[in-house]
């Protein structure tokens, strides 16, 4: 799973690969850094039946599904789903997880340790090749995707004013006065006269609006992170109609994304001031970690993944106040006096800054061809009016790898879900009678790096995407919620306390899905079988809380999605996410749901 591709949070102290920093441990062990189809079951008699989440609709919309009787197993499905159990789970988990394969990094060796030990599993099971053709016209399971890889990545900012005195010529420097939280961070010259765009906010039932004077096409605009008057009673934004939509908003994360909204605008580039910090607080946040016995601190060199082709994208450049302020001096003003003057009347104070441009310089000491390897396979449809048609489940196989003597084992994220997708291949295979569609079993390379490999596949399908029923994504299903996890997640989904008070924190799962496709009701039939207590999100979790994984991808191509939003827990991107602690018979069940959801969408 990846969190907003980790470096796009401005909380995150750096990139995984800046500053890396682990549970001390044992020397062998792993370092640290760093989710459905109409089932022909009989509801069961005097359940209330929940409705499909709206298109769009927050949490209000939706309801609990809670099973107080399980239905049976359906027959024709029972020969695989006996299959699917703890022992079982924690068998292929047990490999995919351990250190032989050092995490698993997309190009490593461990990675295509892990490649092949899925590819001869599929050929063992008698699943289909649909990966890369080789010379003799024969598919092989491994699908190629090329990256880009750089190295060393670097960013400075310069400004050069009309005077000495108003700050030309200064030079400002990464993990100092910014943090370049661009997704893509490509290595670039860009220079652009500056204009400070307020906080970077349109808001028309209050008639705000920080853009309505200002061009920022062709320009790079400064913003303030934030609202006004975040803690003022007297604000607009704090008002009762707007309180909630504003409660702890930041520049680019959930659905009040202003750094991409800005974007759309044409900016060259963003930058935000941290507006809710001293500068002091921000030195430390950007510096690398504290070091101790118990979590020392490896630093590398920073690196980027991207497919040939990507461009600069997604983010922002943070900046501290100070820089700000140079930047600002050349039209005589600075942060501080732009914030009161914003909070005396509630009104923008947006300005071009005169007499000097900006240049963003983002290097690399290193660039390099880097090729991994998604795997593909499938069991043909039985139907031949259906069989063209495909269902397809996937789960990435990489994870963060090895530094010096220490893995990232990566049983959580995401072995579980890589294991997940082996199982219900097997079963799946040993069913008497296959289901009337195709499915496909994808493991996907370089999510970790920002979905590489999903996004490489839907350049390049194995089956045609015009005719894909749907996509079912397992990342992070080894683990349940505790009760301290539990509140925090409630809390974000604004689960209704009524509700809460039916929810066991070991029996919880949450399902992100795209709405307005009948997959509530599909979810809700399937739970009946494994009665575990869902709370289904229509494509809300990634908006709420900034989760994404391989179903984005799969979104954005418009194929229907199911994706199963694991546990945010400690161990996440740390050394303790290992084998040991994954609960295999939740696992289980897990993995059970998403199989009986397949084989009845395969067959609807």
């Amino acid at each position: 799973m990846t969190v907003v591709f980790m470096s796009l949070f401005p909380a995150a102290k750096r990139s995984i690969y800046e500053s890396i920093v682990w549970e001390a441990s044992d020397m062998r062990r792993s370092f640290a850094t760093g989710i459905l189809v109409l089932f022909s079951f009989a509801a069961v008699p005097g359940q209330a039946v929940p409705q499909e989440p709206k298109q769009g609709g927050g949490a209000g919309d939706n309801a609990l599904i809670k099973v107080e009787t399980r239905a049976a197993v359906p027959e024709r499905y029972r020969a695989g789903f006996e299959t699917l159990t703890g022992p079982a789970s924690r068998a292929l988990l047990s490999f995919l997880a351990s250190d032989f394969l050092e995490g698993r990094e997309a190009g490593s060796r461990g990675y295509r340790l892990a490649a092949e030990y899925a590819a001869s599993l599929f050929a063992l099971w008698r699943i289909e090749p649909a990966g890369d053709s080789g010379g003799d016209g024969a598919r092989s399971y491994l699908q190629e995707v090329v990256m880009k890889e750089y190295t060393g990545l670097g960013c400075t900012l310069s400004w050069q004013g009309s005077q000495e005195s108003a700050g030309g010529g200064r030079v400002f420097h990464e993990g100092v006065d910014l943090e370049n939280y661009y997704r893509n961070r490509i290595p670039e010259t860009l220079t652009a006269p500056v204009v400070f765009a307020g906080y970077g906010i349109r808001e028309d039932s209050i008639g705000y609006d920080d853009f309505a004077k200002l061009d920022v096409k062709g320009r790079i605009v400064m913003i303030l992170d934030g609202v006004p008057g975040r803690d003022d009673p007297a604000s607009p934004f704090m008002k009762a109609d707007l309180a909630e939509k504003y409660k702890g908003f930041r520049s680019f994360i959930g659905p009040l994304n202003k750094a991409a909204e800005v974007a759309k605008l044409g900016p060259v580039a963003v930058l935000v001031v941290r507006d809710d910090m001293k500068d002091g607080d921000i030195y430390d946040q950007m510096g690398p970690a504290a070091e101790s016995d118990e979590r020392p601190l490896i630093t590398e060199p920073s690196r980027l993944c991207t497919l040939p082709g990507a461009k600069r994208e997604g983010g922002a450049i943070f900046i501290t106040r100070e820089a700000a302020d140079v930047l600002l001096s050349s039209s005589g003003r600075n942060i501080e006096g732009l914030r009161a003057r914003i909070k005396s009347d509630w009104k923008p104070a947006s300005l071009e800054i005169a007499g000097g441009k900006l240049t963003i310089r983002t290097t690399a000491e290193c660039e390099r061809l880097l090729r991994c390897h998604n795997v593909v396979g499938f069991i043909p449809g039985s139907d031949p009016k259906l069989k063209d048609e495909t269902v397809t489940i996937g789960a990435h196989l990489d994870h963060l790898g090895r530094r010096d003597r220490y893995v990232f084992n990566g049983a959580d994220d995401n072995g579980s879900g890589a294991a997940g997708v082996l199982a219900i291949a097997r079963a799946i295979a040993g069913l008497p009678v296959k289901p009337k569609r195709t499915i496909v079993f994808c493991l996907w390379t370089g999510e970790e790096l920002g979905m590489l490999g999903s996004s490489a596949y839907i350049r390049k399908p194995a089956f045609p995407l015009s005719r894909a029923a749907a996509y079912l994504n397992l990342d992070m299903i080894g683990r349940t919620y505790d009760e301290e996890s539990l509140k925090a997640r409630m809390r974000r989904l604004k689960v209704p306390a009524e509700a809460q008070k039916n929810i066991s924190a070991d029996n919880f799962a949450v399902v992100a899905f795209a709405a307005g496709r009948g997959l509530g009701e599909i979810l809700r039939q399937a739970d009946q079988t494994i009665g575990i207590d869902l709370w289904p999100q229509a494509e809300a979790v990634v908006k709420s809380s900034g989760i994404v994984s391989d179903y984005l991808p799969f979104a954005a191509a418009g194929v229907p999605y199911l994706y199963w939003a694991g546990v945010m827990h400690a161990d996440y991107h740390q050394t303790g996410d290992e084998a040991a602690k994954i609960n295999p018979e939740w696992m289980a069940r897990i993995i059970r749901l998403v199989y009986l959801t397949a084989a009845a969408l395969a067959d609807r």
